[in-house]
Parts: structure tokens; sequence; C-alpha cells
């Protein structure tokens, strides 16, 4: 998949260099020394929301690679790469220092993630693109994701020196994006990619959650993108202006391990308890619902198909060999959490639809109500 040679011995994710897209218009094009932690006050909430986002970003990579076997099925495909890289160019003075603080990144387009097979490593500085460098991060940025659409092999040289050698792959369309941490609720569903807001990354992922919000969101692209396409022609356009801007992007918790002690209590505490968790889930569950009732222009279409992405995603976890089941797993960890603005916490119907799919597996049995 890779080669890598050795002469001498974090803001854009490839889903993060939409980001860079949209402040390449806001940028310099001289060059400055870069960002250094100067010690300046920062909101603290904006440093662990970015630390999320760096490990969504970490968790999808491989997901993402994993995917590709997902390609054969004769959906729409395109091409992606096996890692993220990111910079800070072009980002505000407090930004700029708090991405310092957060991850030690910079404005150097800089590796944040990696599978494997790409021969790359976080921190990896990325010093020329397919032979091309530029004191301008976003155009080298823009000239990775030209590499990336080729669909050939191409060369990339590191700050250290060494040269690597990376192949695009093909894989099913709709690339997850993670909401940035200024803008930490963004959610947008689209047919060529998705924001997912950071809540529902509060909590580190399982391989199979990531496995499913990756496969979940290519399915809402190849259920819903004829739908998608044919109400953005209604309205006039087939151009999705995101809000990503210039920001990057407290559920009080429930113990799972509570819950399960309460419904299984015959004490009246344990009863009271056990009603008052299903109360909450019911509760979460309309608020799942009111919350995709909510979306507007192409993501409001996109939720009239939440549940055949949730069959997609289930058919396709089976097919590369990962626990279907964890979509169920990420809604009962979003309920813990009370984060219902997602597309992950299931409302009454789809958690029905999903427990039904469960309970037809070899083995499989239903799942209790919002657990």
């Amino acid at each position: 998949m890779f080669k890598r040679t050795n002469p001498a011995s974090t803001a854009a994710f490839t889903s993060a260099f939409t980001v860079a897209f949209l402040l390449a218009g806001l940028a310099g094009c001289g060059t400055a020394p870069l960002t250094v932690d100067d010690g300046r006050p920062l909101d603290s909430r904006l440093i662990a929301n970015m630390r999320d986002f760096s490990e969504a970003a970490i968790s999808f990579r491989p997901a993402i690679v994993r995917s590709a076997a997902a390609a054969g099925s004769g959906c729409a495909s395109e091409y992606e790469l096996p890692f993220d890289a990111m910079s800070t160019y072009g980002l505000d003075d407090d930004s700029r220092v708090a991405w310092v603080r957060a991850l030690g990144l910079d404005e150097n387009l800089t590796v944040i993630a990696a599978d494997p097979s790409s021969g790359l490593r976080a921190g990896d500085v990325l010093a020329k693109v397919d032979g091309y460098k530029s004191g301008n991060k976003l155009r080298m940025a823009d000239r990775l994701v030209e590499a990336r659409d080729r669909g050939e092999p191409f060369s990339l040289k590191l700050g250290s020196g060494e040269e690597v050698t990376v192949s695009p792959f093909r894989l099913c369309r709709g690339r997850v994006l993670v909401a940035p941490p200024l803008d930490p609720a963004l959610q947008r569903y689209h047919w060529s990619e998705s924001v997912h807001p950071l809540e529902v990354f509060h909590q580190p992922l399982s391989a199979d959650e990531a496995e499913w919000i990756v496969l979940w969101t290519q399915g809402l692209s190849e259920e819903g993108g004829a739908r998608m396409k044919s109400y953005a022609f209604m309205v006039g356009s087939f151009k999705w202006l995101s809000v990503l801007g210039l920001g990057f992007a407290t559920s009080s918790a429930v113990a799972t391990a509570r819950a399960g002690a309460a419904a299984a209590g015959t004490s009246a505490t344990g009863q009271i308890a056990a009603a008052e968790l299903a109360g909450q889930a019911a509760s979460l569950m309309a608020q799942s619902a009111a919350n995709r009732a909510s979306l507007t222009g192409v993501s409001h279409v996109a939720a009239g198909v939440f549940d055949r992405a949730d069959k997609w995603a289930f058919e396709n976890m089976r097919r590369l060999g990962m626990n279907p089941a964890a979509g169920l797993s990420l809604h009962r960890k979003l309920v813990a959490r009370a984060a219902a603005s997602n597309a992950f916490l299931l409302d009454e119907k789809r958690l029905r639809a999903m427990q039904a799919l469960v309970a037809g597996m070899p083995g499989g049995r239903a799942q209790p109500r919002g657990r």
C-alpha cells in the first residue's frame, strides 16, 4: 500500500481539508514564524473539544480504510487516503495557540491520524505533496486533495527528509466529517459528506462503533443520494454551502451499569430508578425524533432515510465481519450521556427496527427499550 524510503536515516482532516478550503479565502499568502503557546488564557472547553476532534480522526481512519471492502456492493464511489492531515494556517491567533496547546499542531501540514498501511505516523510533517511545496499550507492541502482524487499513487516528502509513496483507495461515497471545535453542535447531512456533532465523540469509540458511523454515513449517501439531489435540483442548486467557516467546531452521564441494576432491582427504590431511566430514554428518543424533524434543506431530506442508512450499515458491518449491533451500543452510550442532537441516538421507530435486525441474527436477541 505504501513505499517509504529514508535518504538520511495538527487545522485540516482529509475530511478536515474541507475546513482548510473554507479558510483559504481568509488566509494571507506570506510566510510567518510557526505559532507557539505563549501561555495566554484560553477556553478549557475549546481545548477539550479539539482533543475530542483529534480522537475522532484517530478512530475513523482505520475504519475508513476497512470500509473499502464495502465498495464492491455497487455503490457510488470516490477516492480516499489512508491518513488525515491538518494545518492551522489562516486561523486567528487564539485558535492557532489553542491547537498548539491541545495537540501540538501548528501551521505545518501535519498528519494527525494514519492507518498503519499508510507508512505515516501522527506528527509527520508533509513538506512536499506530489513534488509541490508552498509556504501557503492551504495550497498544499489543495494539492493533496487533487492527488487523492486522481486515484493514482503519489509521493510525499516529510519534514524529516523521508519520502513516502501513498496510494488512494476507492470506497463508497459519503465522507465522514466531525463538527469543528468552535461549533461543536454542528450537524449537516449530504450525499457527498456528513458533519456529525462533537457530542457523539466525547467518549471514546470502539472500533465497531467507529466503523458503524463510517458505514452509516456512506449508507446515507447510497440510500438517500438520489432523493437529496432531486431536492437540490428543485431548489435550483447542486452546491452545498457548508457553514464550517471560521468556527471549529454537558451532558449528565447515567452509568450503563447503574441502568442495568435499576432495571433488575426488585425493591421499590430500584423500581423507581428503573422507571426514571426508562422515562429518560423515552424522552431522549423523543428529542432525537425532534432533532431530525428540525433539520432543514438537504439535511431534512436526508433525515427521511436515516432508517435506510441504519439497515445499509447493519448489512455492510456483517459483510466486513464487524459487530452489526454496534449501532445499538452507540445508541446506549448516547442515552447514558443524554446526547440526543445527532443521528445516532435512535428514535422509537428506528430503535425497534434495529432491535429486529439484531434479533434476526444467529444467536441475536432484542435489546431492552433505550438500551
